[in-house]
């Protein structure tokens, strides 16, 4: 088998302009890195193994070697056509997701002329802290619940969640919290002109409290934030406004878990979108063309995992449509028996209904002989 040696990506921009020239410079720096001859230029290597155009709009359509083109977006009939009197000579059109591959096969494009690649990010912008915030004061009778914060502390991620306080007696508090690595911003003495300016870069409001309601809570609400109290007092007065219902310390735990686990999910979704995976999806693909292969079998593995949950996804509503016509052929059985029953019918003909058609065809031929 063949195995890529040098490659030349031929992009058509100033490679430090804008998006395009980025992709080139890191699949680029990425074959380099992995020990692959790679070069940018604004014209084809006929010598290397493969000519990657980035992207297809200035391809003039003439043969290096193994020409690719990375394709953006088709939205006119114009760049339809030209993309496909490209391909006739380009081995293969690389888009950046499944949805534009799908579309161009509908046009008539063959399978063995498309394949996509989902674009990269540089992996450096993190998620900031969720922000959490508590505008209460902390009472000697315990009624706003306040040790609960720290045992929570304890059951989630200094690096998923940060709290902005305003109120008195959470110093103690606070110091445990802060020792567990979290960033608490904390102001002990109310102030309305901070209040009003703090309580619209809160997330989350939280509130532990069951004594009629909070005014925060209220606040929150108007400023468009989404809260985590007890279901109680005025609370339940705001209709949609309690987002998580808490009554206990496993439900503010199982409410920030599933706080955190949103955030996560978000982040897993493109965890595997790096430069390097990019790169090496690419290295695939171009050894297939390499090896007089189309890459047809990479997109089905590549597919699988889809392919799977669509065709469950199917199943599931194949199945609820065959139980909706189910119950409705029951229904229809026992509509007709009870029209039967209650429709205001002499009995002969009421016999009649309900005979078998042999006995029908019996009956008229005995009328039509007398």
């Amino acid at each position: 088998m063949k195995k890529l040696k040098r490659v030349r990506i031929v992009c058509y921009e100033d490679v430090n302009a804008w998006i395009l020239g980025k992709f080139a410079r890191k699949i680029n720096e990425g074959l380099n890195a992995l020990s692959i001859k790679s070069d940018i230029a604004k014209l084809p290597n006929p010598k290397a193994d493969i000519n990657h155009h980035i992207i297809y709009l200035n391809y003039q359509g003439k043969k290096s070697s193994i020409d690719t083109l990375m394709i953006t977006h088709i939205d006119s009939l114009q760049k339809l056509n030209l993309l496909k009197r490209q391909l006739k000579v380009a081995k293969l059109g690389i888009c950046m997701s499944r949805e534009t591959m799908q579309q161009l096969l509908r046009t008539g494009l063959g399978s063995e002329k498309l394949y996509y690649i989902n674009p990269a990010h540089d992996g450096v912008i993190k998620p900031r802290p969720i922000v959490v915030g508590i505008t209460s004061k902390i009472h000697p009778d315990n009624r706003k619940k306040a040790n609960l914060l720290l045992k929570l502390a304890k059951r989630i991620s200094p690096n998923e969640f940060m709290f902005e306080i305003m109120g008195g007696g959470w110093e103690k508090i606070v110091g445990n919290m802060q020792k567990l690595g979290f960033k608490v911003n904390y102001c002990k003495d109310f102030d309305y002109e901070k209040y009003i300016k703090l309580v619209p870069t809160f997330d989350y409001f939280l509130y532990f409290g069951f004594d009629e309601g909070s005014m925060g809570f209220v606040d929150a609400l108007s400023a468009g934030v989404k809260t985590i109290v007890t279901p109680q007092g005025y609370h339940l007065d705001a209709l949609g406004g309690v987002t998580y219902p808490i009554n206990n310390l496993d439900d503010i735990i199982r409410a920030f878990d599933q706080i955190a686990e949103e955030k996560r999910r978000l982040v897993r979704s493109v965890s595997n979108w790096t430069w390097e995976n990019y790169t090496r999806e690419h290295i695939k693909v171009w050894e297939c063309l390499l090896n007089n292969q189309t890459p047809k079998n990479l997109l089905d593995d590549k597919s699988n995992n889809i392919i799977k949950l669509s065709g469950a996804q199917k199943t599931i509503e194949r199945a609820g449509i065959n139980r909706q016509a189910g119950l409705w052929l029951k229904i229809q059985h026992i509509g007709a028996i009870l029209f039967y029953l209650f429709k205001p019918l002499t009995f002969k003909t009421f016999l009649w209904t309900i005979s078998p058609v042999f006995l029908k065809n019996v009956y008229r031929k005995h009328l039509l002989n007398s």
